[in-house]
């Protein structure tokens, strides 16, 4: 609990603590705990409380955290504020909140909803709002933010200054760097201000201190293409201009961030063999989660009848030779394993524009030498484990020739398949792994099975 002399060291951000403070009113003691408290840490409790202690808590704090702390918040929570504020309240917080904030909140909700949330802005959020939400989904103008200060070119560096110092309006994270326009209003280059106060004389013109810059994103670029420039350039946000080169808005890194974390979810999800999850794991309903999942299990269950029917096909030579079957596993798994590996590395690769279809023969050539190695390393490995199992000759040196074999293949396919993939307009992360599993098992089988039957005729094992 609280100390009595008001102070807040050593107390934890809980709900159990913040509804005890509600319950005993100790209104001040919260808002000094509150105030120690990161919009996020703060934004993740008041989602844990009940509707009506979330509201009393919000009002207790301070009316310009309130935006990010809201931005900060679960939607389902947002929906509730929205609905249960009043409006004067809830309106304060949709027009205060970042535009690009506003617009992922926006896209979350039902398009009524989504009507009732525009009567709320004034009228210049909502033609910021509209605009943001006129251009395609997982585009690039769903993300920019219309927060941002241009220097033109023609002000000295006071000035420049004077005019960053009484730009209040502007988030203190949108302070690092200025985009510098020509009269014209065309993006020409950057400054930073760390770049501007250390600038002497303070009286040098901005276009001969800038940087130049040609790095931009077009409104209708996929959002994996701001992705691909953050990384590239590891700016802190990247301007957005028209078809005329003029700034229309900026993309942050933390929304690009944001981006990256969804795209790797996805492709983490799919490449498991289920659909992408649209919300959290506990969010996601029990029949959305069979729906994602029963598809590509099925479509595994059904492949797996091409493993069976190999094994059928064999049946003679595994009622002659009964104890190949306890090495079955062993071979068709080190050979998914490995066409498993090789197939995260290029479909993360795709993902990231690290190479294009036209790598695929050098992939090849650099895969085929590491599928060859691993093989021999498994086949070391075997023949250790047969010395001591006491094997004979033959069947070790079919297990071991089996290994090596496999695990090539397996490289091979995993390496391979998604640029064919990729190739035909699949999403590789999706298809590979069914493919991938299905295919070297029937493999495996093919070439254990018909490497004992030459091996053990050659060598006449009974």
């Amino acid at each position: 609990m609280p100390n009595n002399n008001g102070t807040n060291n050593g107390i934890a951000l809980t709900p159990h603590v913040v509804e005890d403070l509600l319950v005993s009113r100790n209104f001040k003691e919260l808002r000094v705990l509150f105030k120690e408290k990161e919009d996020a840490d703060l934004a993740d409790t008041l989602c844990k409380l009940d509707i009506a202690d979330c509201i009393s808590a919000l009002r207790l704090v301070p009316r310009d955290r309130r935006p990010n702390l809201f931005s900060d918040m679960e939607v389902e929570r947002q929906q509730e504020l929205i609905e249960e504020l009043p409006d004067v309240m809830s309106s304060s917080l949709l027009n205060e909140m970042e535009p690009d904030n506003r617009t992922k909140l926006l896209e979350e909700l039902s398009p009524d909803i989504c009507d009732v949330i525009l009567t709320k802005l004034n009228p210049r959020e909502r033609e910021i709002a509209n605009q943001l939400l006129s251009y395609p989904e997982d585009s690039v103008g769903r993300l920019m933010t219309s927060d941002f200060l241009t220097l033109s070119e023609s002000m000295d560096v006071s000035s420049a200054l004077k005019s960053i110092h009484w730009s209040r309006a502007l988030p203190e994270e949108f302070l690092h760097y200025f985009f510098v326009t020509g009269d014209d209003g065309i993006l020409i280059g950057e400054a930073s201000l760390a770049s501007l106060v250390v600038c002497d004389p303070p009286s040098m013109a901005i276009r001969d201190m800038m940087k130049k810059s040609h790095v931009s994103l077009s409104p209708l670029d996929p959002q994996q293409r701001a992705v691909e420039l953050f990384r590239k350039y590891d700016h802190l946000y990247i301007p957005v201009v028209d078809l005329n080169k003029k700034i229309i808005g900026i993309v942050t890194a933390d929304d690009v961030f944001e981006v990256a974390e969804e795209e790797a979810t996805e492709d983490i999800q799919q490449f498991g063999g289920h659909g992408a999850l649209e919300d959290g794991y506990f969010q996601t309903p029990l029949f959305t989660m069979l729906r994602k999942r029963a598809g590509a299990l099925a479509i595994l269950f059904v492949s797996g009848f091409l493993t069976s029917e190999a094994l059928r096909v064999y049946h003679d030579t595994l009622s002659q030779w009964g104890f190949l079957t306890f090495f079955i596993p062993l071979i068709i798994a080190s050979g998914g394993n490995s066409g498993t590996q090789a197939a995260s590395l290029i479909i993360r690769g795709l993902a990231i524009n690290e190479f294009s279809l036209r790598d695929s023969m050098k992939v090849l050539y650099k895969e085929i030498p590491v599928g060859i190695i691993l093989g021999l390393i498994l086949a070391a490995l075997w023949c250790v484990r047969a010395y001591f199992m006491d094997l004979s000759g033959p069947v070790t040196l079919t297990v071991s020739l089996s290994l090596i074999l496999i695990v090539l293949f397996g490289v091979i396919a995993g390496s391979m398949l998604p640029f064919f993939f990729r190739a035909v307009k699949l999403d590789p992360a999706v298809v590979s792994s069914p493919f991938i599993s299905t295919l070297v098992d029937v493999t495996g089988i093919l070439i254990f099975l018909n490497l004992a039957i030459l091996i053990f005729n050659y060598f006449g094992t009974a």
